[in-house]
């Protein structure tokens, strides 16, 4: 429900709020809306798994991500279309992957029922779901990660991971969860070795996978510098699209963090997973655009934590 009404970036009812002047990226591939660069590239992906003479609009590091684009490439719609079927349907999984996390730590009924809803009634879902970005499945991916992780199911994580370096590098934030979960669970010695195993797995293919898509002849690097930090610093809306992604989820751990027991394997993960993502956020505002989108990568290590205040309330 959320979803739907940004569907394809059509905006339903709010258009006249959140669009944009420029809508020349998405006339360009026939749509009547405004368009970013990041999703016209990706459904130009999709276009070229469809046949279509547009490598050259396929740019790094857009080009890495190639998994869900050919993936969508596979449905009988429109490319833009079947590109956000594929985000709808991670956002679907990533939710009920999220209700089975919750549910292993033990939470009751009704703690995964308002936790599972804060998830899906959140700005992220809302704005950044079906506009044809990526982020939904990495999102997905992350929660998958964890659930295996307090499975314990390291071959299927290992399999998780390696389909990740297709879809999103971003889904390495899964590491630093497994990594501090299991010190407690199986030693630091031995969450070490297998941390270290599934990283090495994930750069091997990463460097594969960027070797051999479209224009991997071509230079990019992510560049850490000052003009960025002032743009991201300047612009109202850095702040305004952070808060909101944060949202009731960051509100509800501030207010109750004193009720969750960090001694917990499950909890100290979740920390150390929050704090990575915040790392990342920080990194970003020097070297990328920064909006909400990269605090949709909090939620799932916070809304797990945000169920203990929901639970004790």
């Amino acid at each position: 429900m959320m979803s739907i009404v940004r569907w394809n970036r059509q905006d339903l009812v709010i258009r006249q709020y959140v669009g944009a002047d420029d809508k020349k990226l998405g006339e360009k591939l026939g749509y009547d809306v405004e368009m970013s660069l990041d999703s016209y590239t990706y459904v130009q992906y999709v276009n070229y798994y469809n046949g279509e003479e547009v490598e050259s609009e396929v740019t790094k590091p857009y080009s890495f991500r190639f998994f869900i684009p050919l993936i969508a490439s596979l449905l009988p719609f429109d490319s833009f279309t079947s590109l956000n079927i594929v985000c709808l349907s991670t956002e679907i999984l990533g939710l009920l992957f999220l209700m089975k996390v919750l549910a292993l730590i033990g939470f009751k009924p009704r703690t995964i029922f308002i936790t599972s809803f804060l998830y899906s009634f959140s700005f992220p879902v809302f704005y950044y779901g079906v506009v044809g970005l990526l982020d939904a499945p990495a999102i997905f991916l992350i929660i998958l990660g964890v659930y295996l992780t307090i499975r314990k199911q390291l071959i299927l994580l290992l399999l998780t991971m390696i389909i990740a370096t297709m879809v999103n590098e971003k889904v390495v934030l899964v590491l630093p969860f497994y990594f501090f979960f299991n010190i407690k669970e199986i030693g630091f010695k031995k969450s070490f070795m297998n941390s270290v195993i599934i990283f090495v797995a994930f750069v091997a293919v990463s460097l594969i996978v960027r070797a051999n898509t479209i224009n991997a002849d071509s230079s990019f690097m992510w560049t850490v510098s000052t003009s960025s930090l002032i743009d991201n610093l300047t612009r109202i809306r850095t702040y305004i699209s952070l808060a909101l992604t944060g949202g009731i989820p960051l509100l509800i751990l501030v207010l109750t963090y004193r009720r969750i027991d960090f001694k917990q394997s499950h909890v100290f993960g979740f920390v150390m997973g929050t704090i990575f993502v915040g790392l990342m956020i920080v990194y970003s505002l020097t070297a990328a655009y920064t909006d909400g989108r990269f605090a949709w990568y909090l939620y799932p290590f916070i809304l797990p934590l945000c169920a203990y205040g929901i639970e004790r309330k």
